[in-house]
C-alpha cells in the first residue's frame, strides 16, 4: 500500500505541470495589471473626449493650434525682428519693419529679393499688336457674327 501511494505521488508530481500553473499565474497577474492600466487610460481619454466636445475647447484649439478666427475677425501675424539687423530694445521698431523703409524706385525693385537664395523674377513680356498694312486700315473692321468669333476676337493673343 505504501509503495502504491509513493508511486501515485511520483506519477502526479511528474505528470502534473506545476511550473506551467505558476507560469500561467504570473501571466494572468501581468495581464490583470495591464488591464487595469488600460482601463485607467480609457477613463482619462473619456474625460478628455468629453472636455474636447465642448464649444469652448473647440474654439480654443482652433485659435491656438490652427490659427483660425471667428467670422468677422482678422488674424494678424506679427513676425519676429530680423536677428542680424534687429534691435533688441522693446518699444522701438526694427530695421526689418516695412513702415520705416523709404519708398523704392521701380528701377531698384528687382534688387530687393526677400531671400538671397530665391531665383530672379521671370520677366513679363507684353504683346505688341501687329502692324496693319495701308490697305487693311482703309477698310472698316468687320465684327464677327458668331459667338466663338467674338470670343477669339476679344482675346489678346489671337490678334
Amino acid at each position: 500500500m505504501a509503495l502504491a501511494a509513493l508511486f501515485a505521488v511520483t506519477v502526479l508530481a511528474t505528470s502534473f505541470p506545476i511550473s506551467a500553473i505558476i507560469s500561467q499565474h504570473r501571466q494572468l497577474s501581468a495581464a490583470s495589471t495591464q488591464l487595469h492600466q488600460l482601463q485607467d487610460e480609457n477613463r482619462s481619454l473619456a474625460v478628455q473626449e468629453h472636455e474636447l466636445n465642448s464649444k469652448v475647447a473647440i474654439n480654443e484649439m482652433a485659435r491656438e493650434d490652427f490659427q483660425m478666427v471667428s467670422p468677422g475677425q482678422t488674424l494678424f501675424d506679427v513676425l519676429p525682428p530680423n536677428k542680424k539687423t534687429g534691435r533688441s530694445t522693446s518699444g522701438t521698431s526694427t530695421t526689418g519693419d516695412p513702415a520705416d523703409q523709404p519708398l523704392v524706385t521701380p528701377a531698384e525693385a528687382p534688387d530687393l529679393s526677400p531671400q538671397p537664395g530665391l531665383p530672379a523674377p521671370i520677366p513679363t513680356y507684353t504683346a505688341t499688336p501687329p502692324t496693319r498694312s495701308a490697305s487693311s486700315t482703309s477698310a472698316p473692321a468687320k465684327s464677327p457674327s458668331t459667338f466663338w468669333g467674338r470670343v477669339t476676337d476679344t482675346l489678346e493673343f489671337w490678334n
